[in-house]
């Protein structure tokens, strides 16, 4: 049985119905805490496979075709939560978030936004870390910002470059403590499990990026040293990787399968509403 063919990927419909129902590039690229020039780039790559986009004096525009596009996108999505309703948050009776919660965002930072770091799944990610930051402003609780620093000059996350600092939706704000890392896990050589531990949180809460590499190491760490911990799944993401044979493996794969070992053995995986809802 031969798999079937899609014109536009998930990610491309979702961009292209983002695009039409946001004011411009700007504000859409504000929403999606990207880079608009990378969100330039994907729009480019769609146009220039189908006539759903237009440039108009050097600003893009939705054609009648991807307007027709994003209705038969809205028809299948409404007729899909027909069919399979949105999943209702997942019990949490024995898990509370109280004042000794502590959310801990983990590289979300510029290097992100590289033009080299393509095939990302997710772009509510960033969106999704607000919240929860204001969520945890409003009350009080503790958050650790974890920043990646490296001493290679490829890293997208070089020392002293611009894709070290936060991005715009994910600035630490006073009395937030930054802790600064070079290696996978937020554990390895640094002070974060001192300062857990001088807390004694009730559970940590990661998010961040990437799924597959820094939240994963940081809850096997997290499980190994006794912190219950829970990965706030919607508010993670990663990118498009290829297997030993060069094969190119999608992000919204790869994302799901992470997400299913790390429930299975390391941390309760969430989504933003369970907590924002609680």
């Amino acid at each position: 049985m031969s798999r079937p063919q899609f014109s536009l990927s998930s990610d491309q419909l979702e961009l292209l119905l983002m695009f039409e129902e946001s004011e411009g590039l700007g504000k859409l690229a504000e929403q999606m805490g990207r880079d608009p020039s990378v969100i330039s780039r994907s729009l480019q790559r769609i146009a220039e496979e189908f006539h759903v986009l237009v440039k108009v004096k050097g600003r893009w525009e939705i054609t009648p075709l991807g307007r027709q596009t994003n209705e038969l996108t809205r028809k299948f999505i409404a007729d899909q939560h027909q069919l399979l309703p949105i999943r209702k948050n997942i019990n949490l009776e024995k898990i509370s978030f109280s004042n000794k919660s502590v959310l801990i965002v983990i590289n979300a930072q510029q290097g992100l936004i590289d033009s080299t770091q393509e095939g990302r799944n997710n772009s509510n990610a960033e969106k999704n870390i607000g919240r929860l930051l204001e969520f945890w402003r409003k009350t009080k609780k503790k958050v650790f910002h974890i920043q990646h620093i490296s001493e290679s000059p490829s890293s997208i996350f070089f020392k002293n470059s611009s894709g070290c600092q936060f991005l715009p939706t994910c600035t630490p704000q006073k009395g937030e403590a930054i802790i600064e890392k070079n290696k996978s896990s937020a554990f390895f050589e640094t002070q974060l499990e001192v300062q857990l531990k001088n807390i004694e949180p009730e559970n940590i809460i990661l998010v961040g990026f990437t799924a597959n590499e820094c939240i994963d190491a940081t809850a096997k760490d997290a499980a190994a040293l006794g912190f219950t911990s829970l990965v706030v799944g919607d508010a993670t993401a990663m990118f498009d990787m290829r297997g030993p044979d060069g094969k190119l493996i999608k992000a919204e794969r790869l994302h799901k399968l992470t997400l299913a070992n790390i429930n299975a053995y390391y941390a309760k995986v969430i989504q933003t509403s369970d907590i924002t809802a609680s």
